[in-house]
């Protein structure tokens, strides 16, 4: 049986688990909602010049010697809004490439400083926070200050190379963070390591992409502002390319972007594109009528945040020991009501009746997204639904996907996650409303969570297909006000009702292809990949495909999801072990004592108990895992050895690969495996055997810096000092996430 929420908090209040939810409902929703969009009234933005700028190197780095790049993270504003939503532009905090490929100046916009990276070949970044001073001194989104971490200052940044395999002073974990002054996290060595000469704002990051060929992204983690620095806008992405990736192109994977935006006439149109999808809600003309307390930037088109919890609504969650939640106050999760493909809200893009690559990034703050492909109807929308909530659309026929007779099926053909390629392809369905008996249906992506996929349009030639979504918000349990479409569900969200038809709000519609009649250059050679097909170059797996028996001789870490309230009597979520803490649960705060350690080669097993009712993404810094299996527990007898029910179940075929966010499901143990291994720092610089940059010389001889290629251990834990949390970022914030310090 899936728990609903209500027979979660039932069982939970029955079991005594503790400080867990023990209320009904427990939500703080947005009441703002953005004024109408129209759909697909601005077109999809490329990447390189006129689209997403994209970084050039601009030498070589100090110390390291390696190939160096200057980011700029900048306050900027972009019209991402089509001139027909009467929308001004948005104000966005964001990078910028100080040296952009391609000719001249380029205007910065949101998402720019995208990075195409080579397997072996280290890179070296310098970013440069040019905040200090904007906003007249105040964030563009309101800054609940009473969460930890908060009040150390608005323009605080700290870069993580999501999924990267970094020096941990590299790794941009929380108090890695520094500001426009001077000013450091209590972690912060990168300048003293990698740049002495460093300018106060800037601060030196070394990547050495010794990993597959995957699709990495890069984004703010500082402390006690990730959630609302991230919805700002400072993301972007790195794709990293290796040989192995190369050689597929023979076997008929679609030509790199890279060479398609710098060599058009021999290597053809763009075929790879990069999808990154966001859920916002914009500032509309009635703001100070509706939110007249809002503390962020307020000019019609700007981005807005939910900034209260709303105890008029819902009244108190939990015990008050210091006061009632203020204006602002963090929230359990934000949920926008606009989305955004590649920075725009519903795009379109013409492509042609061939193959595609598609480079998916859920990047939304909470919302989890079920994609899927559907034939567009007449209507305003490009979908109808029936009164179950389903389309009424054909769906879309994939010629990547073909059957034993040779004829296109409805699938996505998988080729890999955010660790790379998989062992072999999948076939995911693309035309599969969201189950809530089997908490899926289509492609199911969490945040944090990328696909990579080939889609052939050739059965669709002048007609238009849609990308939709139609998880529940909160995932599982869901609200139906958190779901936008015009006229659907009028008497549970009547924004609906508002909403005219052929605009927004509305978090089903994500963009529209329009399929050509032909193709115009270079034609696609013939696909040879299959679900069949071995993916050479895959890193090897630590246990047998479909295996859940654990390997022996490992250890095995057991560990909790919770919930409970904070000071304030608001909802907080929190990592834990199975050990019960004073007061109740097993929920621990990131202030508190490392509990997961490992050293340099240590294989471990983590075993994980959801004792909440969301499904959590859980993101591993330092290490990719394996998924060995998830296994019904009895949460309400929970009291530190899960009572499980049932045999384990090994992943689904497109989790059967390497992972580095997990979805863990409410009762749920989902189990893991992974490797501890610590990357090196090497370059032309380095006198190592390998490459390995001596750091006594940056020492001047003193060895503080560690040996060979090893940077020093971090003044807060005297490890190499990692984090592992929750990906939706509202939880990881408050404060689901707890340190992972490697020996």
């Amino acid at each position: 049986m899936r728990f609903t929420r209500r027979n979660f908090v039932k069982a939970t209040a029955a079991g005594g688990v503790g400080a867990m939810v023990l209320g009904w409902p427990r939500r703080a929703w947005a009441f703002y909602q953005s004024p109408g969009i129209p759909l697909f009234a601005t077109p999809l933005r490329g990447v390189g010049p006129g689209g997403i700028p994209v970084a050039a190197s601009d030498g070589a780095a100090p110390v390291t010697g390696v190939t160096h790049y200057t980011i700029d993270i900048n306050q900027f504003t972009d019209q991402i809004c089509p001139d027909a939503s009467g929308l001004g532009p948005t104000t966005f905090w964001g990078y910028h490439p100080a040296n952009p490929l391609g000719s001249g100046l380029q205007p910065q916009k949101h998402l720019g400083g995208i990075i195409v990276g080579t397997r072996g070949t280290p890179i070296q970044i310098t970013f440069r926070n040019n905040l200090a001073g904007v906003n007249f001194g105040q964030h563009i989104i309101p800054n609940d200050q009473s969460i930890l971490g908060a009040n150390l200052g608005y323009n605080r940044t700290a870069t993580h190379l999501h999924g990267g395999l970094v020096p941990w002073i590299s790794d941009g974990g929380p108090f890695d963070w520094w500001d426009g002054t001077g000013v450091h996290g209590l972690s912060f060595l990168n300048n003293a390591v990698l740049n002495p000469s460093a300018a106060v704002n800037e601060a030196e990051y070394y990547y050495g992409l010794d990993q597959s060929a995957r699709f990495l992204w890069y984004h703010d983690h500082a402390y006690g502002i990730t959630r609302i620095n991230a919805y700002a806008g400072i993301a972007t992405a790195l794709l990293l390319r290796d040989t192995a990736e190369i050689n597929l192109k023979n076997q008929g994977l679609p030509e790199f972007i890279e060479n398609s935006v710098l060599n058009p006439s021999t290597c053809g149109p763009v075929v790879e594109l990069p999808l990154v999808i966001q859920d916002k809600v914009f500032v509309g003309g009635d703001l100070p009528a509706v939110d007249p307390t809002y503390q962020g930037v307020t000019a019609p088109g700007s981005l807005w945040y939910a900034h209260m919890y709303e105890t008029n609504r819902f009244g108190r969650l939990g015990p008050v020991t210091a006061g009632v939640p203020g204006d602002p106050s963090v929230i359990p999760e934000f949920f926008g009501d606009t989305m955004l493909v590649n920075g725009t809200p519903y795009p379109k893009v013409q492509v042609e009746p061939r193959r595609y690559r598609f480079r998916i990034l859920n990047a939304c703050n909470a919302r989890f997204l079920n994609l899927q492909l559907y034939v567009a109807d007449a209507s305003l929308d490009g979908i109808t639904l029936d009164n179950m909530g389903n389309p009424l659309n054909a769906p879309a026929r994939n010629v990547a996907a073909l059957n034993p007779q040779g004829k296109p099926t409805s699938n996505f053909l998988v080729l890999g996650t955010e660790g790379g390629f998989l062992p072999t392809p999948a076939f995911v369905p693309c035309s599969m409303p969201y189950n809530p008996a089997v908490l899926g249906g289509s492609l199911l992506l969490a945040p944090g969570e990328r696909s990579d996929l080939l889609f052939d349009f050739s059965a669709h030639k002048g007609q238009d297909l849609i990308l939709y979504s139609d998880t529940p918000a909160p995932f599982p349990g869901g609200d139906p006000r958190n779901d936008y479409f015009s006229g659907f569900n009028l008497n549970k969200n009547p924004v609906n009702a508002l909403t005219v038809p052929g605009n927004g709000p509305n978090t089903r519609i994500l963009m529209r292809f329009k399929v050509g009649t032909a193709v115009t250059v270079r034609s696609d050679l013939p696909l040879s990949i299959t679900k069949a097909t071995s993916l050479a170059g895959t890193d090897p797996l630590l246990v047998p495909l479909g295996v859940t028996a654990l390997p022996p001789q490992v250890t095995v870490v057991p560990l909790t999801l919770n919930e409970a309230f904070d000071e304030h009597g608001r909802l907080a979520q929190l990592l834990g072990t199975n050990i019960a803490q004073t007061g109740g649960g097993f929920g621990q705060p990131y202030k508190n004592a490392t509990t997961e350690t490992a050293t340099n080669g240590d294989i471990q097993v983590w075993q994980i108990a959801n004792l909440t009712a969301d499904t959590h993404p859980i993101h591993f810094h330092l290490v990719n895992v394996q998924i060995i299996s998830r296994q019904p527990f009895a949460v309400s007898s929970y009291k530190g050895i899960p009572g499980l029910k049932g045999a384990p179940v090994p992943p689904p075929p497109e989790e059967r690969g390497w992972k580095e966010t997990v979805r863990m499901n409410p009762g749920e143990v989902t189990t893991v495996i992974m490797q501890f291994k610590l990357p090196k720092i090497t370059g032309p610089l380095g006198t190592g055997p390998n490459k390995e940059v001596d750091f006594s010389l940056v020492d001047n001889g003193k060895g503080a810096f560690g040996g060979l290629g090893t940077p020093p251990p971090s003044p807060r834990t005297a490890g190499n000092e990692y984090v592992w949390h929750c990906h939706i970022l509202e939880h990881e914030e408050h404060d689901m996430m707890r340190p992972l310090v490697v020996g």
